[in-house]
């Protein structure tokens, strides 16, 4: 074989190149369906060219491997997870790597009805649940008080007028004990009260600490 013959390409190199191509425009429909489906809530520039560009790396990494898939699923399910090594990613964003991986796997195996019909479905759902179906976050309130305040009760007043939802979650120690931080589950009735009922919950611990943060772990469908 001579050095020309180096750059010929066979059978195997035009189907890369075909599901290179293929991969890609997978590749630009899962990156706008999730741009779509996440316009209102945010979303991150880096992970979106991570959706855009999976697809054609697992297609062009699976048949470099081809004598040993277990390897090359390996192989391109870390690169997949590279991202989530320093920056946490909620669930929805993990499982949306993996269906990525998913759609790049089943075009190197040139499975392409498989893949569209799975990147279809997944888009379109995915696209409703987040746009068009509402889903309440519960937010963590945190409440500090002095250690000889008998908690029981003594909020359920403000909780009643302002919390549609309100669960004791856990409760802790602060300042050497001289302090208790009572953490709760909520759902606010109206978002634009928040600041009253933080008010009114000030004149009884004291004006101590009161905190109230989203917490993207607990959500509740309405």
């Amino acid at each position: 074989m001579n050095f020309a013959q180096h750059f010929v390409m066979d059978e195997t190199d035009t189907g890369i190149l075909i599901n290179i191509a293929i991969s890609f425009a997978a590749g630009i429909i899962i990156a706008l369906g999730y741009l779509f489906a996440q316009k209102k809530k945010g979303f991150s520039k880096s992970f979106l060219i991570t959706l855009l560009l999976l697809p054609v790396v697992v297609v062009v990494v699976i048949p470099l491997i081809a004598t040993d898939l277990k390897k090359a699923l390996s192989l391109a399910g870390i690169f997949a997870l590279v991202r989530f090594r320093s920056i946490p990613g909620d669930a929805k964003d993990i499982f949306y790597i993996f269906f990525t991986l998913t759609v790049g796997v089943a075009i190197a195996l040139f499975y392409y009805i498989v893949a569209f019909v799975l990147l279809i479905l997944v888009t379109v759902v995915f696209i409703i649940m987040q746009r068009f179906v509402s889903l309440e976050r519960n937010q963590l309130l945190k409440i500090t008080i002095p250690e000889d305040m008998d908690y029981d009760g003594i909020f359920d007043g403000i909780f009643e007028k302002y919390l549609t939802k309100c669960e004791l979650a856990n409760i802790k120690t602060s300042n050497m004990g001289t302090l208790f931080v009572l953490e709760y589950q909520v759902q606010l009735k109206d978002k634009s009260e928040t600041k009253k009922m933080i008010d009114e919950i000030r004149t009884k611990n004291g004006n101590l600490n009161v905190v109230l943060q989203i917490d993207p772990d607990l959500f509740a469908v309405l």
